[in-house]
């Protein structure tokens, strides 16, 4: 799982010397060790044409050590993102559907993973009932059922559903006190929804995210097909919490849209969210990305119709 950290981490190395080998490899068309191979050799070529083939040992030592192996890394993953420099070489994994490709240059090419940061999603879904419920971890579209150690039933409350419904969230409560930065769906009738969002008053609850499934015919296929609602009713959410937040901050003159502002506010540190379309990435813009996540700013990688304004690029900028 790649997180904003790790990635500021690697791109702050001070011991990192390029240039830099971006190498993003799909498990669909790299399957196996020998295709792995064969791709080193496609990098070689396109790296002697650009740099001294004298240097190209140091890369091709770190490539051919890495221990290319699928099941190594996520089992259903898409591929893994691979950084080497003169120094170094770093790797992450990746979820999202991925074409293998490769660039050279002076500094890391980072789209994939900021792309890869985008869309990650962690949530827990509860499942409910008038007189049960189970509970899902969800992560990236895949999901898992958690096993509930001493969970309430209804006949200690003569089953009594508003009581029971009072036990499920004391429970929830209990069991996710040291855990309470993901947020809960409530997937139930509409009637047994609204009571339970009446009696669960936590900001951990997603109150706005809503699938209409029978909860009485949740198979495996059905829950995965619920899945994907809800993660398309987050980044949904998402993707209007970022037009929200922009036109705020466009309120109180907090937002920068020409391109040497941003670049004079990106190396002051001074970038809150830096928005880019992905039709105008380019090298200029891969190089503001890594120098707002330096700074530990956020970098959003959008559709052109998602972006605020339609614009190419834009910042919300910070106020010191």
């Amino acid at each position: 799982m790649t997180s904003t950290i790790e990635l500021r981490n690697t791109l702050t190395l001070d011991y990192e010397v390029g240039p830099f080998i971006s190498l993003i490899v799909s498990f669909n068309e790299i399957s196996n060790k020998n295709d792995y191979l064969n791709l080193i050799e496609t990098v070689k070529e396109e790296f002697i044409q650009k740099h001294d083939e004298n240097i190209w040992p140091r890369y091709e030592r770190k490539l051919r050590r890495f221990n290319f192996d699928r099941a190594k890394h996520i089992g259903n993953g898409s591929g893994v993102a691979l950084y080497v420099s003169f120094k170094a070489i770093h790797s992450f994994d990746l979820t999202q559907p991925v074409k293998t490709q490769i660039s050279i240059d002076d500094t890391m090419n980072v789209a994939q993973l900021i792309k890869e940061i985008e869309s990650q999603l962690h949530y827990r879904v509860l499942i409910l009932r008038d007189n049960d419920f189970k509970l899902l971890r969800v992560d990236n579209g895949h999901f898992s059922i958690l096993n509930l150690v001493n969970k309430p039933i209804p006949v200690l409350v003569n089953n009594d559903k508003n009581k029971y419904f009072m036990l499920v969230k004391e429970y929830l409560s209990d069991l996710f006190d040291d855990d309470d930065y993901l947020q809960t769906v409530v997937v139930a009738s509409e009637e047994n929804r609204k009571l339970f969002n009446e009696l669960a008053d936590q900001k951990t609850f997603a109150k706005d995210i809503v699938s209409k499934v029978d909860v009485d015919d949740l198979g495996p296929d059905k829950i995965s097909e619920m899945i994907d609602e809800l993660n398309q009713q987050f980044f949904d959410k998402l993707a209007n919490d970022n037009k929200i937040k922009y036109e705020k901050a466009s309120d109180h003159r907090l937002v920068a849209t020409d391109l040497r502002d941003i670049i004079s506010n990106a190396l002051s540190g001074k970038i809150d969210t830096l928005y880019i379309s992905e039709e105008s990435y380019n090298k200029t813009l891969n190089d503001l990305a890594i120098t707002t996540i330096g700074f530990a700013g956020n970098v959003l990688l959008l559709p052109k119709s998602q972006m605020p304004m339609n614009l190419d690029y834009a910042a919300i900028t910070l106020k010191f």
